[in-house]
Order: C-alpha cells, then sequence, then structure tokens
C-alpha cells in the first residue's frame, strides 16, 4: 500500500523521496493501463493560434469585402468518376466530313435514338 507523502516536503530525507518515486512507479507498471478514477480527466491541447489577433481582424474584413462585392461564395465538391467503356453518343446523327475529299464524308443516321416528341 502506497503512503502519502508529508504536506511538508522537508520532513521526509532524500532516501524516502527515493523510496516512494520507486513505490509509485511500481504501482503504476502494476495498474497495466487501468484508468485512475480519482485522477482530473485529461483536458484537451489548447489551440495555439497560427496568427496574431490584428492578421485574423484583416482577413476576417478581406473575406467580408469579397463576400461583398462578388456575392457569397459557395464551396461546390464536384464528383467526377469516370465509367469504363465508350460513351453513349444519343445524337441520331454523325456527321464524318473530309475537307480534303468531300466525297468521302459520310453521314450516319440512327433513327432509333431520335427522341420521341411528346404528344402533350
Amino acid at each position: 500500500m502506497t503512503t502519502e507523502p508529508p504536506v511538508d516536503p522537508e520532513e521526509w530525507t532524500d532516501e524516502q523521496w527515493l523510496a516512494w518515486l520507486a513505490e509509485q512507479d511500481d504501482a503504476a507498471a502494476r495498474s497495466d493501463g487501468a484508468v485512475d478514477e480519482d485522477a482530473p480527466p485529461e483536458r484537451p491541447p489548447r489551440r495555439i493560434p497560427t496568427e496574431s489577433f490584428g492578421a485574423q481582424i484583416i482577413g476576417g474584413a478581406m473575406k467580408g469585402l469579397a463576400e461583398a462585392l462578388y456575392g457569397p461564395q459557395k464551396k461546390d465538391v464536384e464528383i467526377v468518376s469516370e465509367a469504363p467503356g465508350d460513351p453513349l453518343d444519343e445524337d441520331p446523327l454523325e456527321l464524318h466530313l473530309d475537307q480534303d475529299h468531300p466525297e468521302d464524308s459520310r453521314a450516319i443516321i440512327r433513327p432509333w435514338r431520335r427522341k420521341k416528341a411528346d404528344p402533350g
């Protein structure tokens, strides 16, 4: 069982302090990482500002001015994904024009790709 250190540190000799510290180390090693319920909870680390207060004020003013001049800036997320294979060509008419030899030009008509007119 561990003893508590005295209120006045001068009451103990150096040997008593060393023995008490060794006792604390042994107790910590035996606890196998168990949490001491009497210990105060750990505080999260304090965020240290990377900019001075003046720089934060000027930066905020510049952002506000940009919003006033250009409107609110939305940060749209664009997701691009490539699908395997060739893209489908929905156009029913495909032209292949040969500028040097116009007689080799061709037109391909695909009537099944025509959009049906809405009767209404």
